[in-house]
């Protein structure tokens, strides 16, 4: 072979391979920017994520608050009563005021979730209309199931105490809900 062909031959074989690299080095530099596109894209949609979450917080902190305040207040209402043995018309109605307010901030926790916090609160409510139907029969007043006006005074005021302890059991499992939706970022 002649030192021209073989000039020549060296020189496609460069030309080629130097396109080759060319070629690879592209399309390698086409597939990062492509991952880093989509990284992009998964980063945006994570703090999107937690933006609204981090929204979402305050107004069901305010609204799991208002609800733990209210029950506690029936449960004040309702141990002073109890310890007193004194259930009035004017007092009983004192305290169906406050739950009547637990419910409205039931309803505003319903509406600001999530879901198992809200369902978190079946128990607290059931509670709630189990002392109104008590408080109401004790109290001699209209509104009160029939088969509750037949029990003794003592039995329901013993009913009642019990009730107490339903209502903090149900409280603290609404508080734990309330603590694991407030501590959730909104990425998981």
């Amino acid at each position: 072979m002649d030192a021209g062909v073989a000039a020549v031959l060296g020189a496609a074989v460069g030309a080629v391979g130097t396109g080759l690299a060319a070629l690879a080095s592209g399309w390698l530099g086409a597939r990062n920017v492509q991952q880093q596109i989509i990284a992009q894209h998964i980063q945006a949609d994570h703090q999107r994520l937690f933006e609204h979450a981090r929204e979402r917080r305050e107004p069901r902190s305010q609204a799991y608050a208002e609800l733990i305040t209210q029950t506690q207040t029936v449960g004040n209402l309702i141990s002073s009563m109890n310890r007193s043995g004194d259930y009035t018309p004017e007092k009983v109605r004192a305290a169906l005021e406050e739950i009547t307010k637990t419910l409205r901030a039931r309803a505003r926790v319903m509406v600001e979730g999530p879901l198992d916090v809200a369902v978190s609160t079946e128990y607290l409510i059931e509670t709630m209309c189990d002392f109104s139907d008590r408080l109401r029969s004790l109290a001699s007043m209209p509104g009160g199931p029939p088969e509750l006006q037949a029990i003794p005074r003592e039995a329901l005021i013993e009913q009642c105490s019990e009730e107490l302890n339903s209502l903090a059991e149900g409280l603290e499992a609404f508080v734990e809900a309330a603590r694991q939706a407030l501590d959730a970022d909104g990425v998981t």
